[in-house]
């Protein structure tokens, strides 16, 4: 198999999904082991969701976490149905069971890391990071001591021997008792918490989102209540978390698909006498999409940038045709004007990602030839002011349109940052280019040098 080859799209999630059903069935084959039988919900409500999920937005993080989280609930599950109905003196039944046991703690925290970053797959912001570090930390120190010690085989309802020792040294329970049960309740008490700061920072269609989660978790919690009150066991509440995930993977993709038509209605909601349309649509391209997104204008041997989402102090520099990304849609707009749609994602489009790229790309024809912040200047360039820059501003000016900044002009023109600076500003307030929040100045200055 060459380098370049990949397996096709869809076979990963299909090969875990049919590993789960496998697991997941041969467990219950050993019979129905009630206080077990949440963990195997879970893995297949995990799994199919997370499945659906990369099926719809191609390697989507909080798809892959639901996937992997699925996947060690279904080796939990087989390893506990087989530990609970076999021979307790078999070495492959204590083997099976060891592997119910030891990735509890993996587990929880793949759940904590898969709430905290729900529903985009990333983390709130930079400062979780360190956060997220000790939930993976706690986590394999937890496994660590599992996997080598029988200190959780009691809370598992497991009797079967642990394979590699017959019981914990005293340290090793201590250490365990003080760890495990702080860590476990610390990573739970997460959960509300993230997505209090995510609901706080969040606006439209991510707190529909987390309205949709929090229903989910609440009528769990609801029902675990009932359990312990009604019942005196938790078990009722077990099986209602099946419900939280399947709400999970209908809100991302239901907050994708919404997303999408949030980005393809963005026009009609703007209107043509909108200040900033260039910037609105690759703005909405961005957020459909996860990904920068850049609108180009000019011709087939230079383009430039007219709006950049996100937005960043150095506006990208100009391209040739040719030399547009892979995921790009080239706009041929007249005789000698072409635009482009670009987007900056290295992970290849779903099927639907393709034709909603299209569609923007339709729009954003529209906008350049119609709508295009270039009208503005156009109406300049009519009334005479680009015909009165001087041959120095013309210059610079020039020099802007080549992508070139304040200290590349400098350097060109052997000239001080102290002289090109006034020159700059010259231009902007002869084209009338005022500054206005969301407006990139330089941008139509060379639009209006590239229509003369």
């Amino acid at each position: 198999m060459s380098g370049s080859a990949r397996l096709p799209h869809g076979l990963a999630p299909l090969v875990v999904v049919s590993g789960v059903v496998l697991l997941v069935t041969w467990g219950l084959a050993q019979g129905v082991w009630l206080t077990n039988l949440h963990n195997g919900l879970l893995a297949l409500a995990l799994t199919f969701v997370g499945a659906y999920v990369l099926q719809q937005r191609r390697a989507h993080p909080e798809g892959m976490l639901m996937l992997g989280t699925g996947a060690v609930h279904a080796v939990m599950f087989w390893g506990r149905q087989i530990g609970h109905a076999g021979d307790p003196g078999s070495s492959a039944v204590r083997w099976a069971a060891w592997l119910g046991v030891w990735p509890i703690a993996t587990s929880i925290a793949l759940v904590t890391l898969a709430i905290v970053c729900f529903p985009d797959g990333r983390l709130p912001s930079p400062t979780w990071r360190p956060v997220a570090g000790v939930v993976v930390v706690l986590a394999v120190a937890c496994s660590a001591l599992s996997l080598l010690w029988p200190v959780e085989y009691a809370a598992a309802g497991l009797r079967v021997a642990h394979p590699l020792a017959d019981a914990a040294p005293d340290v090793v329970a201590s250490v365990w008792s003080a760890l495990a049960h702080s860590t476990y309740v610390a990573f739970q008490l997460l959960w509300p918490v993230a997505l209090l700061l995510r609901w706080r920072s969040a606006t439209g269609w991510v707190r529909r989102q987390l309205a949709w989660l929090l229903l989910a978790a609440g009528v769990a919690v609801l029902v675990l209540v009932i359990g312990l009150v009604g019942w005196r066991t938790p078990t009722p509440g077990l099986l209602a978390a099946t419900l939280v995930p399947v709400i999970a993977g209908l809100a991302i993709v239901h907050g994708q698909h919404a997303a999408a038509y949030a980005a393809l209605t963005w026009m009609s909601r703007r209107g043509p006498a909108a200040d900033d349309l260039a910037g609105d649509l690759t703005r909405a391209t961005s957020e459909a999409l996860s990904a920068p997104a850049t609108l180009w204008l000019g011709s087939a041997d230079v383009l430039q940038p007219v709006g950049v989402w996100p937005p960043s102090t150095e506006d990208p520099p100009p391209v040739a045709v040719t030399e547009l990304p892979p995921v790009s849609r080239r706009l041929d707009l007249d005789e000698h004007r072409v635009g482009a749609l670009t987007v900056d994602r290295t992970i290849a489009l779903s099927a639907a990602e393709v034709r909603l790229l299209d569609d923007l790309a339709a729009q954003a024809a529209l906008v350049l030839q119609h709508l295009t912040l270039g009208d503005i200047v156009e109406r300049e360039r009519r009334a005479g002011h680009l015909d009165g820059l001087s041959p120095r501003e013309r210059d610079v000016l020039e020099l802007m349109a080549e992508g070139l900044s304040n200290a590349a002009i400098c350097e060109r023109l052997h000239l001080s940052v102290k002289t090109v600076e006034p020159v700059v500003g010259s231009v902007f307030a002869k084209l009338r280019l005022h500054q206005q929040p969301d407006t990139n100045r330089r941008v139509l200055a060379v639009l209006a040098y590239l229509r003369t």
